[in-house]
């Protein structure tokens, strides 16, 4: 990856840079920060540019041994550790699936590999894979100046996991550099957050991703692709899913009220029939749609919840529908309800994510979401 394909946080990169130059580089950093704001291309980019041997003043070659390697990602001195499924898996076993993806979409994210891999509530980093980490880290490098091993989704190792790496990050190898990955460093211990030198993410602004998805798809409109850009609030691989026709947005807000009402009715005992038939629909659809109903379902409810303290408010997505009036829906959002509506939707999304009954839990929430409107 090189840091010119890079979306965003060009802050970021110039610092990287400086810091490979001067040869002051963090032997353990921590790149954290909004929803698939590049962390993953950003830390390879940044890898590459330290394996690189021909580097030129702001990016890599692309044309040494070790950026050939770095662009398959098949470099020896490169170590990738992520969530897996199951208490024996590690991520050497599952690597050339997650490389796979990766070289797919160098945004990937973690709802995507968990609904790939099949991981369940006990997926993550495991104690397997530090033990690996304990091994590796005392061999000198192949062919690049370093060893580095990235983390992605540190937050999912447990503490036993953790206090294996401590040592490591306290008292560093020569040429050992530990780069961390997430969007919520709040989750990970204290102890390793303590030991890392962390670097924030911004959202990629939207001017950057109008550019970017201009190059890519010539075909579309500019108002077209800047509309589907604030809808997805700068989510990459939502803008993917809506210019690839996978989210049918008219459908997706039809289904959205359609359900809202079923949900609100279900008190009455009399629409229940209709919301079962609703959930079972909802359950043979493909999982990623199901996984963005459930968001885009979120960001209608937030929208409309504020819309009870400024109508002035820029709603996306925005709802065309002649028989659904979101003022008047806002009016059942109230402080009572919301708080309790928006962790249902979000406890559920994680939930799909592992692998749960997808009928059974629609219609779970669809009762819950009944109740907190009707309350």
């Amino acid at each position: 990856m090189y840091f010119q394909d890079v979306l965003g946080n060009n802050s970021i990169k110039t610092i990287l840079i400086k810091e490979v130059y001067s040869n002051k580089i963090p032997h353990a950093q921590l790149f954290n920060g909004a929803k698939e704001a590049g962390q993953l291309p950003m830390a390879l980019a940044f890898v590459m540019f330290v394996f690189c041997t021909n580097r030129k003043k702001d990016d890599s070659c692309g044309r040494c041994p070790n950026c050939i390697k770095m662009l398959k990602l098949i470099h020896p001195d490169l170590h990738f550790f992520f969530p897996t499924k199951g208490a024996k898996s590690s991520s050497k076993d599952n690597f050339l699936e997650f490389q796979k993806m990766v070289q797919q979409n160098p945004y990937l994210n973690k709802d995507d590999w968990y609904q790939n891999h099949k991981i369940n509530s006990s997926g993550g980093i495991k104690v397997r894979d530090a033990k690996i980490i304990n091994k590796l880290i005392n061999l000198k490098a192949y062919e690049g100046a370093y060893k580095v091993f990235i983390l992605w989704l540190p937050e999912t190792m447990n503490t036993i996991t953790s206090n294996k790496l401590l040592k490591h990050l306290e008292e560093p190898s020569p040429n050992t550099l530990f780069v961390f990955i997430t969007e919520n460093s709040d989750t990970l211990l204290p102890t390793i957050v303590s030991r890392l030198q962390t670097k924030t993410f911004k959202q990629i602004e939207t001017a950057e991703m109008l550019t970017y998805f201009q190059q890519k798809h010539p075909e579309l409109e500019g108002d077209s692709i800047e509309k589907i850009i604030k809808e997805s609030q700068n989510n990459y691989n939502g803008i993917l899913r809506k210019i690839s026709g996978q989210i049918n947005e008219e459908e997706t807000h039809n289904n959205f009220i359609d359900w809202m009402r079923l949900c609100f009715l279900a008190k009455t005992k009399k629409s229940i029939p209709d919301l079962i038939l609703w959930c079972e629909n909802m359950s043979k659809t493909d999982k990623n749609l199901q996984l963005e109903f459930l968001k885009i379902s979120l960001q209608i409810i937030r929208h409309a919840f504020l819309l009870n303290y400024s109508t002035s408010i820029d709603l996306y997505p925005k709802i065309q529908h002649p028989n659904f009036n979101i003022k008047k829906f806002a009016k059942y959002l109230t402080k009572k309800n919301i708080c309790q509506i928006c962790r249902l939707l979000d406890n559920s999304h994680d939930y799909l994510i592992r692998y749960a009954n997808s009928k059974i839990l629609f219609l779970d929430l669809s009762f819950s979401l009944g109740k907190l409107l009707n309350k």
